[in-house]
């Protein structure tokens, strides 16, 4: 790693559905790779807590306190909760008892609809996209004022898929109003904004958000950012971290935040 304080702060062992390597071969790899800190952040969506994600939430929760990290390495001990907003019973219960470091809030479906990864866009009857983003833009301001969390993962995560997979085009402009709301908001809460390096490896191209609106945030009085390559895999783990601090410091930041018993720790982007 180029940077001494090079951190990932989002990504996923086999205790998530989708991840595929142990908690301890993940520790492993990012000692490895030389991560300054390493924070395990695995899933638990919220809505389908009591059916799917309670003996997942509890089992990483086990696991992370039984691992040994190697020598070195600083591990936190983190969470992604996917739709707090929905289930705020079940969001306040996957976290209760628990004495995580880092809480990462995200948004990966709207109400009524599947993930945005499994939704149809090619055929779709006009304007069905635009309405799409503009209630995911309304249930981001949920999930602030729900307020349980310590960073907002992916900002831009439908366009993963929306422009990514299936090749449609977005103007962020018709949402400018939506997305300045979403970002004031999260300043005023005095909640960071996540830099997600997955789209560096998929065919977006381009951080979760991008440089425009990481700019964007910092004009509007936003500090406070993590970064996360969200890797479901040791593969993948730390892939993008280096670009993501690029990335950050031509939009003009001089530090980042890792967390520690929620609490945000600085470091210089260096």
């Amino acid at each position: 790693m180029k940077y001494k304080f090079a951190s990932d702060c989002h990504n996923h062992s086999a205790c998530s559905p989708d991840g595929h390597d142990a908690i301890a071969a993940m520790c492993a790899r990012a000692a490895e790779l030389g991560l300054y800190a390493y924070t395990l952040t695995d899933h638990c969506e919220c809505q389908k807590y009591e059916e799917r994600y309670r003996a997942r939430v509890e089992n990483a929760w086990a696991q992370m306190g039984a691992v040994r990290p190697p020598e070195g390495l600083r591990f936190y001990r983190g969470i992604e909760l996917g739709q707090p907003n929905q289930d705020t019973a079940s969001a306040k219960a996957a976290l209760e008892g628990r004495g995580y470091d880092f809480v990462i809030g995200s948004v990966h479906n709207i109400r009524d609809y599947e993930d945005f990864f499994f939704l149809e866009y090619k055929d779709a009857p006009a304007g069905y996209i635009g309405s799409l983003l503009e209630t995911y833009w309304r249930e981001l301001l949920e999930l602030i004022a729900w307020g349980d969390f310590d960073s907002l993962g992916h900002l831009t995560y439908p366009l993963r898929y929306i422009e990514g997979e299936h090749g449609i085009p977005v103007d962020l402009k018709r949402h400018r109003e939506a997305i300045d709301g979403v970002l004031s908001a999260l300043i005023r809460a005095g909640k960071a904004l996540e830099v997600n390096t997955s789209g560096l490896r998929q065919k977006i191209g381009r951080t979760l958000p991008d440089l425009p609106l990481l700019k964007r945030y910092r004009e509007l009085g936003g500090r406070l950012v993590t970064l996360g390559s969200d890797a479901h895999s040791t593969a993948d783990l730390g892939k993008g971290i280096e670009e993501g601090m690029d990335v950050l410091r031509e939009a003009g930041f001089t530090e980042f935040a890792i967390y520690e018993k929620r609490q945000p720790r600085m470091l210089p982007l260096e």
